[in-house]
């Protein structure tokens, strides 16, 4: 994830310097996503029945051919190429990682687990843009991703030494039928709306990695710059993590949600409007906060449905949802900022988001009658 963070601030601008539009810079960032979302729904119905480890090399190796590539692209065409290969490495990676986290949750404990695993996620796309800023200023644009490449193949040389293989067979782990776990899923009402605010959330989170840098290169300050400001969003998240992992063993998993989304939504009415690199930061602090409230919550509601349903299937189908959200939200902003300007794109965002908690208001109260 440290490598995916390095990239995360440079790409926008890289992309822009190819001659991309708005929305071309929408579809490269969302060619990622886009791909990733497809290959989890193989990869989460092969981690039921094959070993993890081999999977996660797979995706390592993928990951690490994509990375090289990324400075030899001539075009947005290529870049985008390149992103959705990018994707398929990334679909047998982290969702694999959380299928593995899901299985060793003991019951109670899973917003721990979940927010332990998260804060290293977060924590390493959060530090990677301080990398890359660094690395584009004294080297050049293309040296994030000749680091990128680096650190992914350290680490599949660390997945090859140090994980172990499963200790549970393929036959252990399937219990229930592929079309029977996923009808169970899509039709299980907290799942439904767990998968609805994941996407939602990924929507905006998207749209701030793609428009961030954007709006900060127009304040004139350097690329190390822009990458602090990018890395607060995901920092803060990261750090935040287990507390609130915690928070989340503890404390009404509903609640959390709602505060993270409503603090997530306010960022984004006030986004366009920001004309400092402060007001900038203080921003991405605020939706990194809001985010990390909540992402712990929804894990490890989805990691209780694991138990029932597959772990590799149940995580597959909650990261596919924060892919196409990820996907659908700097496409449709690109398109309306290139149409309507910086403000309606961020309204309609923050309604949006704010719309995605209501369902879990709703189940706070039930809980509440029942008690």
């Amino acid at each position: 994830m440290l490598g995916i963070g390095i990239i995360a601030p440079i790409l926008p601008l890289y992309a822009k310097s190819l001659g991309a539009s708005s929305l071309a810079i929408g579809l490269i960032i969302s060619a990622f996503s886009f791909a990733r979302a497809g290959g989890m729904v193989a990869s989460g119905e092969l981690a039921e029945r094959i070993d993890r480890k081999k999977l996660l090399m797979g995706g390592l190796f993928v990951y690490a051919l994509a990375s090289v590539a990324y400075a030899f692209a001539t075009s947005t065409e290529i870049l985008i190429f390149i992103r959705t290969w990018h994707g398929i490495g990334s679909a047998m990676v982290v969702p694999i990682a959380m299928a593995i986290a899901a299985d060793i949750a003991p019951k109670g404990e899973e917003g721990s687990y979940f927010g332990t695993l998260q804060a290293a996620l977060f924590l390493g796309v959060g530090f990677g843009p301080l990398l890359s800023g660094i690395l584009a200023d004294g080297i050049g644009l293309h040296a994030p991703f000749y680091a990128m490449t680096t650190l992914t193949l350290l680490s599949l040389f660390l997945v090859y030494r140090l994980l172990p293989f499963s200790d549970s067979s393929a036959s252990e782990r399937e219990e229930i039928g592929t079309l029977d776990a996923f009808k169970g899923l899509l039709s299980d009402h907290e799942m439904l709306i767990v998968f609805f605010f994941q996407f939602a959330s990924a929507m905006c989170r998207g749209v701030l990695v793609m428009v961030i840098p954007i709006f900060a290169s127009q304040l004139e300050i350097s690329f190390s710059h822009i990458g602090i400001i990018v890395s607060l969003n995901s920092l803060s998240t990261g750090f935040l993590q287990n507390f609130s992992g915690k928070l989340a063993d503890n404390v009404h998993k509903n609640t959390l949600i709602i505060i993270g989304g409503l603090i997530s939504a306010v960022t984004l009415i006030g986004l366009p409007n920001l004309t400092s690199p402060l007001s900038l930061s203080v921003a991405s602090i605020a939706f990194g906060v809001g985010h990390a409230l909540a992402s712990p919550s929804l894990a490890a509601i989805a990691a209780t449905r694991g138990k029932s349903f597959g772990s590799g299937r149940t995580m597959g189908l909650f990261n596919i949802a924060f892919s196409i959200g990820m996907t659908v939200g700097p496409i449709m902003v690109g398109i309306l900022m290139d149409v309507a300007g910086n403000g309606i794109p961020f309204y309609i965002l923050s309604v949006f988001l704010a719309g995605s908690a209501i369902p879990f208001f709703s189940r706070n109260k039930q809980t509440a009658c029942l008690k």
